[in-house]
C-alpha cells in the first residue's frame, strides 16, 4: 500500500469515529460544512472530499448539493428525477401489486360507511364519463380512496409516494392505451364495481384477490401477457 493510500485510510477511519461521536453526541444526522469539518479532521479541503466520497461509495453518508452532508444511507425523495429515472413501469407495476391489494384487505376491514358512500359516488361518476382524462382522474380517486381508508397513515404514505411514480413514468403509456377508446371503461369500470361490493361486505381475502386481479388485468392492457 501506497504512503498516500495509507493516509487516506487513516483519514477515512478519523472520519467514521468523528461521525460516531457526533451522532452520539449531538443526534444530528447532517454534518458540519465542509470547512468545519477539516479544521476538525486536520485535513485538507481536497483531502476531506476525497474520504467523504469513499464513504458516500460506502452508504454511510449521502450528500446533497445546498443541502449537506448527512448520516445514513440516502433518502429517497418521491419527486426526485434522480431516483424516478431509475424506476422502470414493470418497478411500478410489481409494487403496485404488492401494495395495493394489502390496502384494499385493510381497507375491507376499517372502512366507514362514509368511505363506501365515497366510493360509490367516485364508481358513478366514472359509469356517466366518456372522455379518458376526466375518467381517469376518477379512477385515481377511487383507489386513493381505498387507500385512505385504511385510516392508517403511514400506509397511506406509502400509496402517495407510489402514485408519484405512477403519474411520472405510467401515465403517459395509459393515455397512449386508453385515449382512442370514447366511452366509459366497461371491463375496468366492472372489476371496480366487485372490488368495492368485497370491500363494502369487509371480506380482506375477497378484497385483496380483487384488486391483485384487476392489477394484473390493467398489466395486461398497457403492456400484453407479461
Amino acid at each position: 500500500m501506497s504512503v498516500q493510500a495509507k493516509m487516506i485510510d487513516d483519514d477515512v477511519l478519523r472520519l467514521r469515529e468523528y461521525i460516531e461521536g457526533h451522532v452520539a453526541k449531538s443526534g444530528d444526522q447532517r454534518l458540519p460544512p465542509e470547512p468545519k469539518l477539516s479544521d476538525a479532521l486536520g485535513v485538507s479541503r481536497g483531502r476531506l472530499r476525497t474520504v467523504l466520497k469513499r464513504l458516500e461509495d460506502e452508504g454511510l453518508i449521502w450528500r446533497h448539493v445546498g443541502k449537506g452532508t448527512f448520516v445514513g444511507p440516502r433518502e429517497a425523495q418521491p419527486d426526485d428525477e434522480s431516483w424516478s429515472s431509475s424506476i422502470s413501469v414493470d418497478d411500478i407495476m410489481d409494487a403496485r401489486l404488492v401494495l395495493e391489494p394489502q390496502l384494499a384487505a385493510e381497507a375491507a376491514v376499517h372502512a366507514t360507511s362514509a368511505d363506501i358512500a365515497a366510493m360509490d359516488q367516485c364508481l358513478a361518476d366514472m359509469a356517466s364519463t366518456r372522455p379518458f382524462v376526466p375518467w381517469k382522474r376518477l379512477d385515481e380517486h377511487l383507489h386513493r380512496t381505498i387507500a385512505e381508508s385504511t385510516h392508517n397513515a403511514l400506509l397511506l404514505m406509502l400509496y402517495d409516494t407510489m402514485r408519484v411514480q405512477v403519474r411520472v413514468n405510467l401515465d403517459a403509456r395509459m393515455e397512449e392505451v386508453f385515449t382512442s377508446q370514447t366511452g366509459p371503461r366497461h371491463d375496468t369500470d366492472g372489476e371496480h364495481h366487485l372490488l368495492v361490493d368485497a370491500i363494502r361486505a369487509h371480506n380482506p381475502g375477497k378484497a385483496e384477490q380483487l384488486m391483485r386481479e384487476h392489477l394484473r388485468s390493467v398489466r395486461v392492457k398497457l403492456f400484453g401477457l407479461r
